[in-house]
């Protein structure tokens, strides 16, 4: 079974990739000290704050129960590490991809693209006109795992906002995405259709088309 849930307190042990569990974006080291707190505590704290005052910052993919993936999105205000970019966003309320992530084994096969564009479905339903990211070109030195790339970014619709040799900010305009809800549901379907004996739950909706299942 294939699933896509938000991501809560209670689910952040579930996020992935190879720093998991990552504070690289919630986090900045202030006087050379760090927060005593473990990751896990800090990002549940954040977890809860941003969903507070937002709502839930990224989903979880899941397959035959175990996370396959994630994204992460969450207005600047809760981002802390921007400040440390040049390209950092001047609005605190701009809304921000902060990453996409999969396992080793999802990888090369969409699913980081389709957590993308559900994180811009999700930007669409918070009635946000746009969604940004700060990326890493090639010349990024020691650039940080969780640091999104600008090639990648640009191949799933996002233009640059404000450039830098760098760092540069991207922007997706939502407003001309007109296909984007069926084309999420449908591209994490594809996605994880790549996983052996997994298989899609049809869910039918209003307007009569069929999707994979993604739970709210």
């Amino acid at each position: 079974m294939r699933e896509l849930r938000p991501l809560t307190p209670d689910r952040v042990a579930d996020l992935v990739g190879t720093c998991a569990p990552c504070t690289f974006w919630q986090t900045v080291p202030r006087n050379g000290h760090s927060d005593p707190r473990t990751p896990l505590e800090l990002l549940t704290d954040w977890v809860e704050t941003v969903t507070a005052d937002w709502g839930p910052p990224g989903r979880i993919a899941y397959v035959d129960g175990e996370p396959a993936g994630h994204v992460l999105l969450a207005p600047a205000r809760h981002v802390p590490r921007l400040a440390a970019f040049p390209t950092s966003p001047a609005d605190p309320s701009t809304l921000m991809l902060v990453t996409a992530m999969t396992t080793a084994g999802h990888a090369d096969r969409g699913l980081r693209k389709a957590l993308v564009q559900v994180a811009a479905k999700d930007a669409l339903h918070h009635r946000s006109r746009s969604l940004e990211a700060v990326a890493a070109r090639p010349l990024a030195v020691s650039r940080h795992t969780c640091v999104l790339d600008v090639a990648f970014l640009e191949k799933v619709g996002f233009h640059v906002e404000r450039d830098h040799p760098a760092y540069p900010r991207l922007r997706i305009d939502l407003r001309t995405v007109v296909t984007l809800r069926d084309e999420a549901a449908a591209a994490l379907a594809r996605a994880l259709a790549w996983v052996p004996g997994a298989r899609p739950v049809p869910e039918t909706h209003p307007n009569g088309h069929s999707h994979a299942h993604v739970r709210d």
